[in-house]
């Protein structure tokens, strides 16, 4: 039986969630990304971009696990940082009109959508307990 907040259940279908949009938008744009990096890959080898997305790939689902199944405060914290961080970067991108346009675009707002959904339930009361904020007999 599943002895987490209902918060931290809905969080986990949301970050998945657009965790799995995100990787569907990487392999639609794959060669799109492979040319516009082509100066890094030339710099640093070919190696490069395929390094990187999986790093950020470990790293998404690192911060699930620890989030979602052990309820690490530190991970809600590293995410919530990342949320803003890619928040900042999409109101730079919008108005100078270098975000992606197209099936891209849409795809990486409602990634967007689905992970500010998911970092909200993590401040809702019901995760307290589950994140040692407070101790199970005060919730």
């Amino acid at each position: 039986m599943d002895n987490r907040p209902i918060s931290i259940v809905n969080f986990e279908r949301c970050y998945l969630g657009a965790f799995a949009i995100g990787l569907v938008n990487t392999a639609m744009s794959w060669q799109a990304t492979t040319a516009k990096l082509a100066p890094q890959a030339a710099m640093f080898g070919t190696w490069y971009l395929p390094a990187v997305t999986l790093i950020g790939f470990a790293i998404t689902l690192a911060l699930w696990y620890f989030i979602a199944r052990r309820g690490s405060a530190v991970a809600k914290w590293i995410a919530t940082v990342f949320l803003v961080l890619g928040l900042l970067g999409l109101l730079i991108t919008l108005p100078m009109g270098t975000y992606p346009k197209g099936i891209g675009g849409i795809l990486g707002i409602v990634s967007t959508v689905l992970q500010v959904i998911a970092i909200w339930l993590l401040f809702r009361p019901d995760t307290k307990v589950w994140f040692g904020e407070t101790k199970a007999d005060a919730a």
